[in-house]
Order: structure tokens, then sequence, then C-alpha cells
């Protein structure tokens, strides 16, 4: 391998858009606002220009923003380590207990660019894309300092491929990746039982539709996805049909995730069927808005938002369980969506 000379510091601040240009990218969209409306100067698209990540599409690399004092450069190599996943969970934690409105709505638009950032990431690990990093300099603010934002002073395109060598799927503990400057793609195979089943968060086309969606809106999109497709019949094969009635009409059951997409921090937790109920519509709505759950022995519970009658119209018994009680693998999702988003 030829020598690769170590990164520079960026000096001067470049758009984002022109930046991703040089990297490959199509920019026509930045163009145009989410409403469809011309932007005058495309470079001030700032829905686009705030990101953190850039898929790309069609054989275009991935492009993420990263700060330069984030890289660890040595004489052998240049890396970058992350993990989004502790991140977003120390920006929830900080969350819950924050009142300042202004600093919350910080706290969760950081959330959101770090998820999309995580699973672009995922996405070009598991298909050996290459990366190009804008590198950043600047104020770079912890997430304990939410009050204000991060300043750029410069930012520059890294003229280095870049490569995921590594990234930790481990549903505990996981999440951290490594990213390698130079080299060869990194050869790898993929072994697990969900290789199969399409990850929508590897689409970028998808991505491209669902980035400015609230997490409601984005789950409302896959679920129309996720609902006619492989994921569907995966989940069908191992239920044979809805997971608490005897429906077994293919086109009429819902492929439900029982921890929403959006929440998901891997790939492996987006497509495994430990991550899905089969249901037939009624008790598929009932299931995404929190008012039936099940515990983790397989029987329901329904909330107390639900009266009595409104349990006899929608023919909910009380007594219900999960059809089959094999499926030891769904219980911490379970357990989550009975702590995170039932209303007892």
């Amino acid at each position: 391998m030829s020598y690769l000379p170590p990164p520079t510091r960026p000096k001067s601040k470049r758009p984002v858009r022109e930046l991703l240009i040089d990297a490959g990218h199509d920019v026509s969209a930045w163009s145009v606002t989410t409403a469809g409306k011309i932007i005058a100067n495309p470079n001030d698209n700032i829905s686009r220009n705030t990101a953190w990540s850039f898929p790309g599409k069609d054989g275009e690399p991935l492009v993420a923003c990263v700060w330069f004092d984030g890289l660890t450069i040595s004489e052998d190599e240049t890396v970058y380590v992350g993990n989004d996943r502790a991140y977003r969970q120390r920006l929830l934690d900080l969350d819950k207990g924050e009142r300042r409105s202004d600093v919350r709505n910080r706290l969760r638009t950081w959330t959101g660019r770090s998820r999309e950032l995580d699973f672009a990431v995922q996405a070009a690990y598991k298909r050996n894309q290459p990366i190009r990093l804008i590198l950043v300099d600047g104020n770079d603010v912890d997430e304990s300092e939410a009050d204000r934002a991060s300043t750029v002073s410069a930012r520059s395109l890294d003229p280095a491929i870049w490569w995921v060598y590594e990234y930790d799927f481990s549903v505990v503990g996981g999440g951290g990746y490594r990213i390698v400057r130079g080299g060869d793609p990194p050869v790898r195979a993929m072994d697990d039982e969900a290789a199969d089943i399409p990850d929508l968060g590897d689409d970028p086309l998808l991505q491209e539709l669902v980035r400015n969606l609230s997490d409601t809106e984005r789950d409302a999109v896959i679920k129309a996805r996720v609902g006619q497709g492989p994921y569907r019949d995966a989940l069908f094969e191992r239920w044979g049909g809805c997971s608490v009635t005897q429906v077994s009409m293919k086109n009429m059951l819902t492929a439900s995730h029982i921890k929403p997409w959006s929440m998901c921090e891997t790939a492996e937790e987006r497509v495994s069927v430990s991550n899905g109920l089969l249901l037939v519509p009624t008790l598929d709505r009932l299931f995404d808005r929190g008012l039936i759950t099940f515990d983790e022995n397989f029987k329901i519970r329904i909330s107390s938002q639900v009266s009595l009658a409104h349990q006899r119209h929608f023919g909910i018994d009380p007594n219900t369980r999960l059809r089959l009680r094999d499926f030891d693998d769904l219980r911490p999702f379970l357990n989550w969506h009975e702590a995170r988003v039932f209303e007892p």
C-alpha cells in the first residue's frame, strides 16, 4: 500500500453542499425545500446542511461529518472511533430531567442526527460502502452543555477513502464502531439469521423520504413498507398467521415491530423476527398506541383507557395470550414495549 499522508486540520469553511459535490454526490434535491419551494441559494438549505451524515445512493459513498479532534492519528493509521448508541442514551438521560424547551429541542435534534449517522454507519459496514469524511474544526459542545450549540469555524473534505472495519451489533453494551482511513475494504461474511431480510435502514431512497419526518410519521411510513414485504413473510413463517387470533389470511395481517423501527439501535433489531408480531388490524393499532401489550408470560395487558364496552367492541378477551409460547427471544422486546409504550 502506498504511503498516505495524515489528514490535515481544515483551514477554511466551505459549504457542505459543495463538499458533497466534491465527494461525488448528486445534490439536485438541495435546490428545493421539503415543501417544494425553490431555494435561491441551495447551499443555504438548512434542513440538509445541518445533518451529520449523507448516506448516498446509486454507488455514492457515505459522507459523514466528524470533528477533526475526534480522530486518532498515529504513524501506522488514522481512525475514527464512535458509539452513537451510547451517545444517544446520554442525550435521552439528559432529556428526561430537562425543563427548558430550547435545550430539550436541541437534545432531541442531536438524538435524531446521531441515529441517522449510526444507521448510515451500520449500512456502510454491511455493504462495504466507502466513506468520505467532512472534517470539522471549531467549538464542539459536549452534550452536558446543551444550553448552547456547537460552532463550526472550518470544514473540508478529507481526500482519502475510509472504511468501517468494526461495528458492535450487541444488543447490550454494543454500538461501538471503528472507521479506518485508506487501505482496502475489509472482507466479512454475513452469517446472522436475518441476513436475507432487507433492512429498510439500508435504503437511501427511503432515508431521503423520512429524513425530515417525526418519529411517529417515520414509523408509519416504515410500517407501510414492512407490512407488505419480506419482514411480514418471515413473521408469517414463524407464526403461521396472527400472533393472537386464528386468522391466517396473510393479506389481512400487519407486521408490527414491538420496539418501533425509529427506536431500534441496530440493524439486527430492525429486521429480527424476535422484534415482531403479526397482528390483525385492530390489534395492531391498539398495540402501536400502547393500549394493549403482552407481559413476559405472553398474556395480554389492557390499558385502563380501554373501557369494558370498548373491549367488547374490539373483541378483546382479558385472558388472551400470544398463540405460540416457544419464543423466549420475544421477552426483551415485550418488556421494552410494556415499559416504554404501554399506557397502564
